[in-house]
C-alpha cells in the first residue's frame, strides 16, 4: 500500500490541458512502457518477459515472474488567440505485477492513472452592462487498479479476464471578481468522490506459418455505473470581496457511466527479432457526462488507430550491444472524445483530434534480468480555429522491467 501512495497524490497535479476540464478529465492510456513506445497498442502482444495489462489473455505467454515501475514527465505548449503558455511535469506513472502459476497460466495486478484533470481558465462576459471576470480551475484524477489472469484453454487459443477498480476525487472551483480582478464577487466549489469497478474479457488467438507467428486479439469492457459523491458550495461576498456574505452548500449522489468499449488488433512477429501491430479502439463516451454546465462542449464516440512494431538486430550478439537493443515505434491517431462549441451563440462545433508518434528502447542489463525502458513521445491535439487552444506536447517515459523465477524447481547433483 506505501507504494501506492505517492502515485495517487502525485497524479492530482499531472495535466495543465485546457481540456482535461471536460467530463472526468484526460484520458491516460491504459499500457506500461513497452505498450506507450509502441504508439498505445497491445491488445495482439504476447510478451513472455513483459507485462501488457491491455489484454489479459497475453498473459499465458509470460514465463517469469515480472515487476515493472516507472516514471513520466511532459512538456506542454499552448497555442491561442489570447495567450501562448508552457507547462512541464513528472511523476511517478504506474507499478504492476505479475507471474506465471504453471505453464500457460498466469495472473497480474497494478496501479495506473486512468485520468487527470489539471486547468486554469479566465473569460470575460458582461452581464448587465458590467464586465465580469470568471477563474475556473480544476485539479483531481482518477485511478485505476486491476487485477488480471489469463489461460491458454487450447493450443493456440488464451483467454483472460480483468477486474478494475477505479477511484479518485475531481475538485473544481469558479472565481467570479470585479472587472478590475480586485474584488471577489463569488465562488463555486465543486468536489467530486468517485467510484466505479469493470470487468474486460479478452482473447488472443495465435497460428505460427513457418518461422512466423501471426495473433489475432480482442478486448471488450461492457458499460458500468460511475458512482460520484457530490459537495457543492456557493459563496457570495460584499463589496470588499473579503467577507461571505450568502453561504450555500449542497451534498448528493449522482451517476455517469464508464462507457462500453472493444480492441481488436493483429500482429505479425518473427520471435526475437521484429514484430509489427495494428490495432482499432472504440469507446461509447458519448453516454457520459460530467460538469456540462460549466464549459459548452458536446461528448462523442471515440476511436483511436494504432500502429506500431519492435525490432532486435541480433538478441544473441554478445559482442555488439547495440544489437541486442529492442528497438520500438508507434503511430496513434484519436479521432478524440470532444466536440467544443464556440463562437458568439456557441453554434461552431469543432472535433479535437490528436496525433502523435512515439519513439522507445528496452535497454538490456549486462548480467542481469532487468530492462531499462526509455520512451519518448510527440504529438499535438486541438486546433488554433474558432478561438480554440492547440497542444503540442513532449512526453517521456522511463521504466524498469525486473524479472525473476519463482516457481521454478531446483534440481541437485
Amino acid at each position: 500500500m506505501a507504494l501506492c501512495c505517492p502515485l495517487m497524490s502525485i497524479a492530482q497535479q499531472n495535466t495543465s490541458s485546457i481540456y482535461s476540464a471536460y467530463g472526468i478529465g484526460d484520458f491516460q492510456n491504459q499500457g506500461l512502457s513497452l505498450n506507450n513506445d509502441l504508439g498505445g497498442l497491445g491488445v495482439a502482444l504476447r510478451p513472455k518477459q513483459n507485462l501488457n495489462p491491455t489484454n489479459p489473455a497475453s498473459l499465458s505467454a509470460l514465463t517469469s515472474a515480472t515487476f515493472e515501475a516507472g516514471a513520466k514527465g511532459m512538456a506542454l505548449w499552448q497555442k491561442g488567440q489570447h495567450a501562448n503558455e508552457t507547462f512541464h511535469s513528472v511523476t511517478l506513472s504506474h507499478l504492476s505485477l505479475g507471474f506465471p502459476i504453471r505453464e500457460g497460466l498466469a495472473v497480474s495486478g497494478g496501479l495506473l492513472p486512468y485520468s487527470f484533470q489539471g486547468y486554469d481558465i479566465t473569460s470575460t462576459t458582461i452581464q448587465s452592462g458590467e464586465s465580469i471576470d470568471q477563474q475556473y480551475t480544476g485539479i483531481g484524477g482518477i485511478n485505476r487498479a486491476y487485477l488480471n489472469v489469463g489461460v491458454e484453454v487450447i493450443s493456440g487459443l488464451s483467454l483472460g479476464l480483468t477486474g478494475s477498480a477505479f477511484f479518485g476525487q475531481l475538485d473544481q472551483q469558479i472565481d467570479t471578481t470585479s472587472s478590475d480582478g480586485q474584488v471577489l464577487v463569488g465562488r463555486l466549489d465543486d468536489n467530486y468522490s468517485m467510484r466505479a469497478q469493470t470487468i474486460e474479457i479478452g482473447l488472443q488467438y495465435r497460428r505460427d506459418f513457418e518461422d512466423k507467428k501471426v495473433t489475432v486479439g480482442a478486448v471488450f469492457r461492457p458499460e458500468s455505473q460511475f458512482d460520484l459523491r457530490r459537495n457543492k458550495s456557493t459563496r457570495t461576498y460584499d463589496a470588499t470581496g473579503l467577507n461571505i456574505d450568502t453561504l450555500i452548500t449542497e451534498q448528493s449522489e449522482i451517476s455517469t457511466v464508464l462507457p462500453m468499449s472493444y480492441v481488436f488488433g493483429l500482429a505479425l512477429e518473427k520471435e526475437a527479432h521484429w514484430l509489427v501491430s495494428a490495432e482499432y479502439d472504440f469507446r461509447e463516451t458519448s453516454k457520459m457526462y460530467l460538469m456540462e454546465e460549466v464549459f459548452p462542449h458536446q461528448l462523442r464516440n471515440a476511436t483511436q488507430m494504432k500502429l506500431g512494431g519492435w525490432w532486435i538486430p541480433d538478441a544473441q550478439d554478445i559482442h555488439n550491444y547495440r544489437n541486442t537493443i529492442q528497438y520500438r515505434a508507434g503511430l496513434n491517431y484519436k479521432s478524440g472524445h470532444l466536440t467544443a462549441l464556440s463562437g458568439a451563440d456557441e453554434s461552431t462545433e469543432t472535433d479535437i483530434h490528436e496525433i502523435s508518434v512515439s519513439l522507445g528502447l528496452g535497454l538490456p542489463i549486462k548480467r542481469s534480468k532487468t530492462t531499462a525502458n526509455i520512451g519518448l513521445e510527440l504529438g499535438k491535439r486541438g486546433t488554433q480555429d474558432a478561438g480554440l487552444v492547440e497542444e503540442s506536447f513532449i512526453k517521456f517515459h522511463l521504466a524498469f522491467t525486473f524479472n525473476d523465477n519463482w516457481f521454478s524447481q531446483r534440481k541437485i547433483d
